[in-house]
């Protein structure tokens, strides 16, 4: 996990996870529970954090566990375009 204390608002927390064979351990809600005691003492109130809230694997829920609420919701959009030939040629 990396997290951030840059922004005016609010730290962030970047890509919270666990290795899949440590996974149903509670890791994950311990790196959460630090990250905000270690804001907390810092004097932030907020704290941030990026999850794909499509996803089917119910990837919002252990946020809300914690007292997280979604806050903003951002759709992306992309095209994937074929590659043809060599670039220059």
């Amino acid at each position: 996990m990396r997290t951030r204390n840059d922004r005016t608002t609010m730290a962030r927390i970047a890509n919270p996870g666990v290795l899949p064979e440590a996974r149903g351990r509670a890791l994950g809600s311990h790196l959460l529970r630090h990250a905000f005691g270690h804001y907390a003492a810092l004097g932030r109130d907020r704290i941030g954090l990026g999850v794909d809230t499509d996803n089917s694997s119910g990837a919002l829920a252990p946020y809300e566990r914690h007292g997280m609420k979604l806050d903003l919701a951002v759709d992306t959009w992309e095209l994937v375009l074929p590659v043809t030939g060599t670039p220059g040629k």
